[in-house]
């Protein structure tokens, strides 16, 4: 028993001797030569991406509103209310600080390459910021609230590179996530096919909502939001320029026959468009497990299927869409996007 309690120590010492070689070889290191290996680090990343990155950058994002399936909602309670959207961009980043751009704004901006400068600091955080005008800039404004200042976080559990911005304090407030694209013809159809999948929802006369497991639903939207009459012209405004979207399910009717319902449920979310279909965040969160964020198109519908996949540096399982993971585990929660017919509405 002694003899083990001495080997033990004997190991105790030479962990700890090499844990604190460790830490003085960090030390031991000026604060100026950190934050220079900082700023190298993530510009080797981001130049070392032959195809360039997709950047999906939601400037303003509220995971609680709108997320709580039985909140109910007055006929006049979700008007002026809704949050904002996202957008996907295509950058290409070279070893003397320029960049190239594309963005899915319109058929031009996919088309049309921008040109401007970066440039890599350190405060607190390494920082990427966009120090000549591009498309990140038309964001920034009192409406959108963006930044050109991106912080980075690290990467995230599908390796992928996290950013934020020092407009808020507060987690899950914004949304900056880059993607390496893996081949050439990428730099182009990534915006392109955003675009188009954008469009697509956006054009839905009657888009509605099913979250089901099997025969189970779970929710469905019923109610004719975009009803193109006098009356309804400001949230079909507010709809397109703050490309969010709120699924309502009518909780008790109107008496008037035609009127919009007297109290509603919902779900809803900020959208954009990704090469898949459309990602909504902070996601359509049926509660705190079960949250939509990432749909594929099928023909005219965008599906989104959850399977569960490990994550093995956390250590716990995550529910994720099929198409971004086809190797998960079945679970059977699905939610579909489809055009609904307006006939008899």
């Amino acid at each position: 028993m002694k003899k083990i309690n001495i080997t033990y120590c004997l190991l105790l010492v030479v962990l700890l001797a090499i844990g604190c070689s460790s830490d003085d070889n960090v030390f031991d290191k000026s604060p100026s030569l950190r934050n220079k290996e900082s700023i190298t680090a993530l510009q080797d990343e981001l130049v070392n991406a032959p195809y360039g990155w997709r950047v999906l950058y939601f400037p303003k994002t509220d995971s609680l509103l709108f997320s709580n399936p039985s909140e109910l909602i007055s006929q006049h309670g979700f008007r002026g209310r809704y949050g904002y959207g996202g957008d996907c961009f295509v950058m290409k980043f070279s070893k003397d600080n320029k960049v190239s751009m594309r963005a899915d704004f319109t058929e031009q901006t996919v088309n049309e390459v921008t040109k401007s400068e970066y440039l890599i600091n350190r405060n607190s955080f390494t920082q990427l910021t966009f120090s000549t005008y591009n498309y990140i800039h038309q964001l920034v404004n009192d409406r959108f609230a963006g930044s050109s200042d991106f912080l980075y976080m690290g990467k995230n559990e599908d390796g992928d590179l996290v950013f934020r911005t020092a407009t808020y304090l507060q987690p899950a407030r914004e949304y900056i996530v880059f993607t390496k694209l893996k081949n050439a013809d990428d730099t182009l159809a990534v915006v392109q096919k955003s675009y188009e999948n954008r469009t697509l929802f956006e054009k839905m006369v009657n888009p509605q909502l099913i979250i089901h497991r099997g025969g189970r639903t779970y929710f469905r939207s019923d109610i004719y939001v975009k009803r193109d009459v006098e009356t309804n012209q400001g949230l079909l405004k507010e709809i397109k320029e703050k490309k969010y979207y709120l699924f309502l399910f009518t909780q008790k009717k109107n008496p008037i026959p035609g009127y919009p319902a007297k109290e509603m449920t919902g779900l809803g979310s900020g959208y954009s468009g990704t090469e898949h279909g459309i990602t909504f965040r902070a996601g359509l969160r049926y509660d705190s497990k079960t949250m939509f964020f990432d749909f594929q198109r099928e023909g005219n519908r965008f599906v989104a299927e959850l399977v569960s996949v490990y994550d093995p540096l956390l250590r716990k399982t995550r529910l994720v869409s099929k198409h971004l993971h086809p190797e998960g585990e079945f679970t059977g929660l699905k939610a579909e996007i489809w055009d609904e017919p307006v006939d008899n509405k």
